[in-house]
């Protein structure tokens, strides 16, 4: 599932962190096409048609490709089927690995010396660990054409010397989505349109909230859950998670618990802990209205939560005050792979994203859009469950509007722990109505002292 907030792996993250750093292997020497001549036909080839002869098939040297992730049969089995149909010397070895198993799997890995996948998909919420293992290819030495793809999904996947540790299989945006029976009957209108010159702002919310509370006589909310919609802040916001190594606690929290604690005493948010089944529960109901809801959430959250609304296309959807990325996977090579490997991985990776054939499975069986702009044209990102919407044009807003407004706050090491303190504070804050946001900041930054022992980080 692409988004998922577990706790499992954020303690381990940090206490892991110097093992990484011990048994972090180093990038070999590989012979990676330098000259303009062959990065231009490089990029070239990736804009073909899969069926065209790639860097891993036009050899006979037999490869296999070794790969830990938690969409396998989802996402990355149909794309390996086809691309060994294509380059039958090429095999892969998928290993189905949970999400929240996929750094504390290889943590151990480098801690023990044990042999690493050559492809790794990353979490876009810890992009920031990952970059600090440093067990990355560089994916430009093969020749990848940056500008190309959205800018920035690639900012994030790009450290601060200009290397590109990994290349997002997909681009993400969010929204918000809402029942259009009960904005009808709460709002006077269900149309999208409307409903979105209502809320511009998040002092919109807390009106249009209020007038939901009023109007039901306190019988319905805007939102489930004081954790989704920090987690919607969360992704919303620009300011960096960490400066200069040091962790931003105060200013991240602050501005995410602001928000929190006004609607939280705005009586607009439930207090369902979000992603449980009882929370899931009230997709269906007649007492919440609106959802954040990324791309990926009109079938993991919407359809899987409320097949009957869905099918008589009960829902809206609106952009958000700010337009932004949530969820999603980069994949990267890791430097201890063979040149064979690399080359071949490389060429996989790069056929599954920008190439139309492999944009298409991706697209087809997993419901991922690829962000290569060249591939991305006309009407290759409608999407197919838009009857969920009432036939609107969600498509659009989501591939085009959205995705063009993206800003991602830059990665840190941190962000695992980050998140999870987050997540906690908010259901406390939730839970505890005199709980302000000085209160609220302390608590998370108190919380995260616990999970960061390093004493080379400050937490401000």
């Amino acid at each position: 599932m692409r988004k998922k907030v577990l706790s499992t792996i954020l303690c381990l993250t940090t206490g892991l962190s110097v093992l990484v750093g011990c048994g972090s292997t180093s990038a070999e020497t590989t012979e990676n096409p330098t000259n303009e001549t062959t990065s231009e036909a490089v990029a070239q080839e990736n804009k073909t048609e899969a069926s065209s002869d790639a860097q891993a098939g036009n050899t006979e040297e037999e490869v296999t490709i070794t790969y830990w992730g938690w969409d396998v049969s989802n996402f990355a089995q149909p794309l390996m089927d086809k691309y060994h149909e294509l380059h039958p010397n090429v095999t892969f070895e998928p290993t189905a690995v949970e999400w929240g198993d996929m750094i504390p799997k290889t943590q151990q890995a480098l801690a023990s010396g044990s042999e690493l996948p050559t492809i790794i998909p990353m979490d876009l919420g810890l992009l920031g660990v990952w970059k600090n293992m440093d067990i990355f290819e560089d994916l430009t030495q093969y020749g990848l054409d940056v500008s190309k793809y959205n800018p920035a999904l690639m900012a994030s996947t790009t450290d601060d010397n200009g290397k590109v540790f990994g290349l997002h299989e997909a681009v993400n945006p969010a929204a918000i989505a809402y029942k259009r029976d009960l904005a009808e009957k709460y709002l006077g209108t269900s149309d999208p349109d409307e409903i979105q010159a209502m809320l511009q702002s998040y002092d919109d919310y807390i009106k249009v909230g209020t007038k939901i509370k009023e109007a039901s006589g306190g019988k319905a909310f805007m939102f489930h859950s004081g954790q989704a919609i920090a987690e919607w802040f969360y992704f919303a916001s620009t300011t960096p998670n960490a400066v200069d190594g040091n962790i931003n606690a105060t200013a991240k929290y602050t501005e995410i618990m602001d928000l929190l604690t006004s609607f939280r005493d705005a009586g607009i948010v439930d207090t369902y802990q979000n992603g449980t089944p009882e929370g899931n529960a009230t997709y269906a109901d007649d007492s919440h209205i609106f959802y954040p809801c990324p791309d990926w959430a009109v079938s993991y959250y919407i359809q899987a939560n409320d097949p009957d609304g869905a099918a008589r296309g009960n829902w809206g959807l609106i952009m958000a005050p700010q337009g932004y990325q949530h969820g999603g996977a980069a994949m990267g090579i890791t430097s201890a792979s063979s040149d064979a490997q690399k080359k071949a991985a490389y060429d996989f990776i790069t056929w599954a994203i920008s190439s139309e054939e492999g944009a298409t499975i991706m697209r087809d069986t997993a419901g991922y859009i690829t962000h290569d702009s060249t591939i991305n044209t006309g009407d290759f990102a409608k999407r197919s469950d838009e009857a969920v919407f009432g036939g609107e044009d969600i498509s659009t807003l989501f591939y085009k509007t959205i995705a063009g407004r993206i800003e991602i706050a830059t990665p840190s090491a941190y962000d695992g722990n980050i998140t999870d303190v987050r997540n906690d504070i908010a259901q406390q804050v939730m839970n505890d109505s005199s709980m302000d946001t000085a209160t609220a900041v302390q608590a998370a930054i108190d919380e995260l002292s616990t999970l960061i022992t390093d004493t080379n980080v400050t937490i401000k």
